[in-house]
């Protein structure tokens, strides 16, 4: 790395987080901690020239991971050695899959084909657990209430971790609850 790029101070980012950003997946959420740093950074840049353009997998060689695309990014910082070490660690974790490319290899995101889509869900039974985002719900979150728990007319919901979630009534995402005990009001 050249002596100006590791002076060169980080400017800030945008004042709007909707300006100037890529989609990060937040299936990684709760995985960064089987990471190690060089990991993280190798697994940011492939995101970076995959996911960020819509693709699941891209051609990148070992030089672009070091030191980056000419006019484009700065790549890693991190060493060839250390490079490789973290994609062996990126696929031995399960978090990539490499193949062989025209020009370099070709690093694909492993994807999870056994998430349940919309239309294989099963219908709602006393057997089924219902989920969000892959945690799973208690069926009788509220068992000490006679009446069921609302918020601004919206129903209120509970999963193992205690977490309360609000079911919007136009049936859009699940937002977590973030008012007090006197914001609920039972039916």
């Amino acid at each position: 790395m050249k002596k100006e790029d590791k002076d060169q101070k980080f400017l800030g980012f945008p004042p709007k987080p909707s300006v100037n950003f890529w989609s990060y997946p937040k299936a990684l959420d709760g995985y960064w901690h089987q990471l190690s740093g060089s990991e993280q950074k190798v697994l940011d840049y492939i995101l970076r020239h995959t996911w960020g353009f819509n693709k699941t997998s891209d051609e990148i060689s070992l030089s672009q991971l070091e030191k980056g695309i000419k006019n484009f990014d700065k790549g890693t910082g991190l060493s060839r050695p250390t490079v490789i070490k973290a994609l062996k660690g990126l696929i031995k974790k399960g978090f990539i899959y490499r193949k062989l490319g025209k020009k370099a290899n070709r690093y694909e995101l492993v994807k999870d084909f056994n998430q349940p889509s919309k239309k294989t869900l099963p219908s709602a039974s006393k057997k089924t657990l219902h989920t969000i985002d892959n945690i799973t719900i208690k069926k009788k979150q509220y068992s000490s209430y006679k009446k069921k728990p609302y918020y601004d007319g919206q129903k209120i919901i509970k999963d193992k971790n205690n977490k309360r979630w609000v079911i919007p009534k136009d049936g859009g995402r699940w937002l977590e609850f973030a008012g007090s005990e006197k914001d609920i009001e039972l039916k």
